[in-house]
């Protein structure tokens, strides 16, 4: 169930709250909403707080949150990582319609997940960030985290409606990510931990197909040649990612794997052509076939050949031994990442 108004909110927590499988709440009936106070019982002690009700709470929000003689219990449709994060760094109490809660008063402390069944979230909220479209609009974004963008550049980019745009950003802009520099202008303000979000997200082994192949030769950078010369040939879409992609932007591990996305799989002719067979594990060549198009959105040559964006490479290494992560670091620590101008 989407929630769009506070009020909605408010009703929908007054009725679940009377339904709680675990905790006792008490909530008074006000004259005005804002007023509101509710009690919990729990092994005997009684704690008191004062309800605040946010739909779609931002860093200012989260701040402005208190003041009164109560502790403050902030009440909100859904519950993401970053919000129930912040909650706890900021030591305010919070429930979601879901359920799932982090009270913390006198001697208590209660940290639940949701309870089954329950799947409210805000109406404007886009699903997920980072898949389909939505996630377009993010690797838009991350491609350069200086730039001050416009929405209509976005949307051009991207290749995205306005609609959708606009949902992305204005979810962005209230969890933090994103600030206005003017009327019509904005720019990223935290995208390491945008990035940071999306890894944790990541699940590279439903968004791709893996085939790995062993070849006549062990060079890496040889087997790239050929990966490029059969993709260019046969007008296939490819870029290279992880090790292949982290050298030529920040060399720190010579690459041991020589890995790409391509549109398509070679074929067994193809395969022969290449002096590649496919192994079940190991292999020196890994050409994942991406389940979504996005991959190929602003990929670019820096030298001369095609390789992902600085955030696509960083989310591939994150699943992958031989160093990949430390390789991942590496790049996400040199200043020139995620920054158009290198």
């Amino acid at each position: 169930m989407r929630i769009s108004n506070p009020k909605q909110l408010r009703e929908t927590f007054r009725y679940l709250a009377d339904q709680d499988p675990d905790l006792d709440w008490f909530l008074e009936s006000p004259i005005l909403p804002e007023s509101e106070n509710v009690v919990l019982e729990i092994d005997g002690i009684t704690l008191d707080f004062a309800v605040e009700y946010k739909i779609y709470p931002g860093e200012q929000d989260l701040k402005a949150v208190g003041g009164g003689r109560k502790q403050p219990l902030l009440v909100v449709p859904c519950l993401n990582d970053r919000l129930l994060q912040r909650c706890k760094d900021l030591k305010i109490s919070v429930i979601d319609l879901n359920g799932q809660a982090w009270v913390r008063s006198k001697a208590v402390l209660i940290d639940r997940g949701p309870i089954e069944g329950r799947n409210y979230r805000y109406d404007l909220e886009p699903r997920n960030i980072f898949v389909g479209k939505s996630e377009r609009i993010v690797r838009s974004l991350l491609t350069d985290r200086d730039r001050e963008w416009t929405q209509a550049e976005l949307c051009g980019l991207a290749e995205a409606s306005s609609g959708l745009v606009s949902r992305v950003v204005t979810y962005l802009l209230k969890q933090g990510y994103v600030t206005k520099t003017g009327t019509r202008t904005f720019r990223l303000h935290e995208s390491l931990n945008l990035l940071d979000d999306w890894a944790r997200a990541d699940q590279i082994d439903k968004r791709t197909r893996l085939k790995r192949y062993a070849g006549l030769s062990f060079d890496t950078y040889d087997c790239e040649m050929k990966i490029e010369e059969w993709a260019q040939k046969g007008s296939v879409d490819y870029a290279f990612t992880q090790w292949s992609a982290a050298w030529q932007r920040h060399p720190y591990t010579e690459p041991q794997i020589c890995s790409a996305y391509v549109s398509r799989f070679p074929n067994q002719r193809e395969l022969e052509s290449l002096g590649f067979r496919e192994v079940p594990e190991a292999g020196i060549i890994w050409l994942y076939v991406p389940e979504e198009n996005n991959v190929f959105f602003e990929k670019h040559d820096p030298l001369g050949r095609f390789i992902v964006s600085d955030a696509q490479i960083y989310l591939d290494l994150q699943h992958t031994g031989l160093r990949g992560p430390d390789a991942g670091k590496a790049l996400r620590d040199w200043e020139g990442f995620c920054r158009h101008e290198t």
